[in-house]
């Protein structure tokens, strides 16, 4: 176990150099797997559809991993599936039994962060949260009213990302997210593209405010394939041709991305020369064997116009009415022109198919892409390369095709996979011995941004938001969504969480995807991200503090044990035991090392001002708000 008594000594994000400059392994609350303790082979593809997905075979021999304990294991899967810990009763009831961690999964899976978890893997691959204004649609026209450019993000470049979370959450087969004859938009979405609603399906689970519909420009219904945000957000220029999308489809829902292939050097073709390059790209070998699967597939999104902000500005006059509705750059936007989508024809020439079958528009490729075994196989290595926390193509072949098994057994549906992902050996190990095929990819898990601000979150009521350029000053803390009233909103940017946006907040530098310059994940600590942890802490510390004191006991979140005011040693000692249980699923009793480290540092905070034990609590709080058992599970 980290030394706590050392970090609470100094009060100081310090306290994660040394701890988080690598993983860091507790010697408690978890055990050395026994030999034998293999798991099933997932079942073959096939089996009964609706059936748990079976248990995964470990990534390496069991001998050779080292796995957490039920509760510790529970206290992981809490927080990758809901950014959260869980709660007394489902700790006893692991404890008790360990076979309740099934069921315990079961109501996971069924809670509205499931639904935020899946939006957060897609994103990481979509790359659709970007606050870059390059990407952001202007506020003109019906749009005029929309009151600020984080509501904008809150909902248009979710669209595709809101199809996939559908899916999932109602258990629907995972090839729908591209053979889906429906969209799921928000009102704002519908205000800028144009859609038509559509019947909701009985007993659907939709977030508030978010409807099925399909869109009105005429494209072909086929997920995420048909979805103008997603092309707004990857726009192809005049000269690409449309090979950026065809390496993101491919990228994304095959992980076949061309730009991994390796390429002959060559140095004999003008590049400014349009016809020298389009007579390359049929006849010279370096060129065709990219460009005879890439640019075919291109040739599926041709129909999909390049949108701007700064086309939609021009088509509004002075007056904020449309001057160029022909041009289709007024909302509703004309995300797709029909009359160009067989422009392929005078710019590369390359007929529609998909890697050599011939392919007539998006739903003929739609279904392709479902059945092509690569979307299945892609599909379980983007699951499991999220919560393991590796990069899917580091994945071993045999535990690939093994998740692959598992969710073809499942009828291609999201949560018997990462019901079966969660329970493995793989995610429950912390470590693995040296030498093992499993070193690196198992052990400790880092907490994302998300998950970090969910955390914070359920334990303090506390959520970090700004209301840039507003009066009073930036960040704005909140507790259970509810704003201070402070301040006048600046309708431009509006309110933004910290740690969700990278315009004004602190995302990336938290080890999250930025979107646009920053495209993947950082699992390791950094000054930086430790500098963001230490503020959170303060921040949240000192707002329960604040709203707790003031509550009654009841209703606290964290302070229950003790009164505003109160420093005798029993009731303090006892308060402290109950933080360390709420706040690092650590159970200490009051005569331990790590409650008197942090007694002293209570009473050290508390001595000598008025209103002292407040301020001893918040010292405390930040302490323990920004452990390492807070940014690792």
């Amino acid at each position: 176990m980290p030394n706590l008594p050392s970090t609470l000594a100094r009060v100081s994000c310090c306290l994660l150099v040394a701890a988080c400059t690598r993983h860091p392994s507790r010697g408690e609350g978890k055990r050395t797997a026994d030999a034998g303790e293999v798991g099933e082979r997932a079942a073959p593809a096939g089996a009964r559809p609706g059936t748990p997905a079976p248990a995964l075979p470990p990534i390496a021999p069991v001998a050779e991993l080292e796995l957490l304990d039920p509760e510790a294991h529970l206290q992981r899967v809490a927080l990758a599936l809901r950014g959260a810990r869980p709660t007394a009763a489902e700790l006893a009831a692991v404890r008790a039994d360990p076979s309740a961690m099934a069921g315990i999964v079961d109501g996971y899976l069924a809670a509205p962060e499931f639904g935020a978890m899946v939006r957060d893997l897609w994103n990481e691959v979509l790359l659709m949260r970007v606050d870059v204004p390059r990407f952001v649609l202007p506020a003109i026209g019906p749009l005029a009213d929309r009151g600020s450019d984080a509501e904008y993000l809150r909902d248009v470049p979710e669209e595709p990302l809101r199809l996939i979370e559908y899916v999932a959450v109602n258990d629907r087969p995972f090839r729908e997210i591209v053979t889906a004859d429906y969209a799921i938009a928000s009102e704002l979405s519908i205000a800028v593209w144009g859609a038509t609603p559509l019947p909701a399906d009985p007993g659907a689970t939709l977030p508030a405010g978010w409807r099925k519909v399909a869109w009105d420009s005429g494209q072909p219904m086929a997920g995420i394939l048909a979805s103008g945000a997603l092309w707004l957000r990857h726009p192809s220029n005049g000269a690409n041709h449309h090979r950026g999308q065809a390496e993101l489809v491919s990228d994304a829902l095959l992980c076949s991305g061309f730009l991994a292939r390796d390429v002959p050097l060559f140095n004999d073709i003008d590049l400014s020369d349009a016809e020298v390059v389009k007579t390359a790209l049929t006849t010279d070998p370096g060129c065709v064997s990219c460009h005879q699967t890439l640019d075919p597939l291109a040739s599926h999104f041709f129909g999909f116009p390049r949108m701007a902000p700064g086309q939609v500005r021009k088509s509004y006059g002075a007056s904020g009415e449309c001057e160029k509705p022909e041009r289709g750059t007024c909302y509703p936007l004309g995300e797709y022109r029909e009359k160009q989508a067989a422009s392929w024809r005078k710019k590369t020439g390359r007929a529609p198919n998909f890697f050599g079958l011939p392919s007539d528009d998006l739903r003929t490729l739609a279904q392709q892409i479902a059945d092509d075994p690569r979307f299945s196989m892609c599909t379980a290595r983007r699951f499991y390369g999220y919560l393991m926390q590796v990069d899917p193509d580091d994945i071993p072949d045999a535990t690939a095709t093994a998740l692959q098994d598992a969710l073809l057994a499942g009828d291609m549906r999201i949560k018997p996979l990462v019901k079966a992902i969660v329970l493995s050996d793989d995610f429950r190990a912390v470590g693995a011995r040296q030498g093992s095929v499993a070193s690196g990819l198992v052990g400790r898990k880092t907490t994302r941004p998300e998950q970090l601000e969910r955390l914070i979150a359920d334990l303090t009521g506390y959520t970090w938001r700004a209301t840039p350029g507003a009066k009073g000053g930036k960040n704005r803390g909140k507790g259970n969504g509810n704003g201070n009233g402070k301040g006048k909103r600046n309708a431009d940017v509006g309110e933004v969480s910290m740690l969700g946006s990278d315009r004004f907040g602190y995302r990336a530098m938290a080890g999250g995807v930025e979107g646009y310059g920053v495209t993947a994940p950082s699992f390791a600590y950094n000054p930086t991200r430790m500098l963001v942890l230490q503020t959170l802490a303060a921040q949240a510390a000192a707002y329960v503090v604040e709203q707790d004191f003031a509550a009654d006991r009841s209703a606290r979140r964290l302070l229950r044990q003790i009164d505003d005011g109160e420093t005798g040693e029993p009731a303090v000692r006892a308060q402290i035991v109950a933080l360390y249980r709420r706040i690092l699923g650590e159970e200490v009793v009051a005569a331990s090392a790590e409650v008197d480290a942090a007694y002293a540092l209570f009473t050290e905070g508390a001595a000598g001002t008025a209103g002292g034990a407040r301020r001893g609590w918040s010292l405390l709080l930040t302490a323990l708000l920004q452990d390492p058992q807070v940014a690792y599970h």
